[in-house]
């Protein structure tokens, strides 16, 4: 394929990418030391590509880590070519096989999750309580997955002229998976394996913040029976990421996209599928709230709140980022709040992220807060000390301010802003403000308030006296509004990942021919 013409709505993806890698042609610097990240097309490891190699950093320590082969125009065409072959085969694999071969890859997950482990180590920075939670949730994954692969159904639908009628749920084809980082080894098997239970291929665009980390999961799929051909792992460079993204998007043979990442960077990617008519699946980011409620259990709500806002530093989708208190309870809830912060001894350290300039954003969002007014409920520690580029202490915000950042942005990091509001009408309407709408909590004794207000949340899932981050296998997991659209998990995945075909069998009867042009 020529090379395609990049639009300035794609340049800017190019941009937004934070990769931290930086590509070399020819550098006096030996590399030789490094270990090589390949690409996986065609089921082979391939560690030369037409458009070379790039270094990639970890984001803490600034050392060198692995260099990475990227994909060119001729690599990306040949993962496609390899992706549709296979699929023509592995469209006709039954359910009960696939199923198999997914419940494998759990099976080696656990056999070489220290491996796994190791690679997202030697690529970043990420807690204990994160790596363990992250493996389970990737094994409930899968299990939902595999019998996904046997749910797959049509129905037989009434008719009006005695006719009968199949309707089958089919395949795509070829599947371009972008993955997000942050919870990698779910959301990497979420990416993989839905659209493969489906009947699907996959194109997986690796993240280029853990290249050894996706590189073991192209021969973990293969060594539990997954055919040649049936997932591609590339990596890009920064310099011409966009293109080659386009270039796959354009491509006939690629029949869909599923994407997880931030609302800008999904609507530049939505306006790519609009422009090459290509259906997609966009898991985008929030800004959830909790919500807690005069008859609450006030330490129930502190504790849930806070976990969902702190976990995983606050990298998380679904983060609750922040709490709408009704005003008979705030000052009261304000207190639990603060003691239950302190009761975790978080330590002045401030909480590591993987991406590089994530420390020098949330402290962007903080000095802008503290300008335009707010207040700090709690930080264990004096951020001026306690921060870094990849950096930030957990932190409490009163008195947020409509004028600041951190009011409309989605802060992707360890801070939580407090809100008071009189009533439960101000609370709904704060909470539907925002252009996002991923998940949101309740926290309240009164279920019959709960469910009144849950369906006015415009949410994709609204928790009652349970934290904001939840997914589970067989309930649908997407957004409303800016957060995206299309399902994951059960049901969902099968209609993000299958499309319907109407076969009509017609009993016998000529059609009168000579009434098409009787003049009346």
């Amino acid at each position: 394929m020529s090379s395609i013409r990049i639009s300035k709505s794609v340049g800017r993806f190019n941009r937004l990418v934070h990769t931290r890698t930086r590509q070399f042609a020819s550098s006096s610097r030996s590399t030789s030391s490094l270990p090589t990240v390949p690409l996986w097309i065609n089921g082979e490891s391939l560690a030369s590509s037409s458009a070379g190699e790039a270094v990639n950093k970890h984001p803490k320590t600034g050392r060198e880590t692995c260099q990475t082969v990227v994909a060119g125009e001729e690599e990306v065409n040949d993962a496609i070519i390899s992706s549709r072959t296979a699929f023509g085969e592995w469209r006709d694999v039954i359910g009960w096989e696939r199923k198999g071969i997914l419940q494998n890859v759990g099976n080696l997950i656990k056999d070489r999750s220290k491996d796994l482990e190791e690679a997202l180590r030697a690529d970043s920075t990420f807690s204990d309580l994160v790596v363990k939670k992250d493996q389970e949730s990737a094994l409930h994954l899968l299990d939902g997955a595999s019998h996904t692969a046997i749910s797959v159904e049509g129905t037989i639908p009434q008719t009006v002229d005695g006719s009968f009628s199949m309707v089958l749920r089919q395949p795509y084809g070829p599947v371009l998976s972008i993955p997000a980082f942050n919870y990698p080894l779910t959301l990497a098997l979420r990416s993989i394996a839905y659209p493969l239970a489906c009947g699907n291929t996959v194109l997986l665009r690796a993240s280029p913040l853990l290249p050894q980390f996706f590189q073991l999961l192209g021969p973990l799929f293969q060594d539990a029976g997954l055919p040649k051909g049936a997932l591609q792992i590339l990596n890009f460079s920064e310099r011409d990421v966009a293109e080659r993204i386009e270039q796959i998007i354009a491509h006939r043979d690629v029949r869909m996209v599923n994407f997880t990442g931030s609302v800008r960077l999904g609507k530049i990617l939505a306006a790519k599928c609009g422009q090459y008519l290509k259906p997609s699946v966009m898991e985008l980011g929030g800004k959830s709230v909790a919500i807690v409620l005069p008859s609450a259990d006030l330490e129930l709500a502190a504790n849930n709140i806070l976990f969902g806002a702190f976990f995983n530093s606050g990298q998380v989708c679904m983060s609750t980022e922040q709490v709408l208190v009704h005003s008979e309870i705030a000052n009261e809830f304000e207190k639990v709040l603060k003691e239950v912060a302190e009761q975790a001894k978080w330590g002045e350290q401030g909480m590591e992220m993987v991406r590089l300039g994530s420390g020098d954003g949330a402290r962007d969002l903080y000095d802008d807060a503290i300008k335009e007014g707010a207040k700090v409920l709690y930080s264990p520690s004096d951020t001026s000390s306690s921060t870094s580029s990849t950096s930030f202490p957990p932190t409490i915000f009163s008195s947020v301010p409509t004028s600041s950042k951190l009011y409309i942005e989605e802060s992707f990091s360890p801070l939580l802003s407090l809100h008071r509001l009189s009533s439960t009408e101000d609370i709904i309407q704060h909470a539907n403000s925002h252009s996002t709408g991923l998940t949101s909590s309740i926290f309240t004794n009164d279920y019959r308030e709960a469910l009144d207000m849950a369906k006015e949340l415009e949410t994709g899932a609204v928790h009652v006296n349970g934290m904001t981050i939840h997914d589970q296998h067989n309930l649908p997991h997407g957004g409303w509004k800016d957060s995206g659209y299309g399902r994951f998990n059960s049901k969902g995945a099968i209609e993000s990942f299958t499309q319907t075909k109407n076969v009509r069998f017609v009993k016998g009867g000529k059609l009168p021919l000579g009434l098409i042009y009787q003049v009346l």
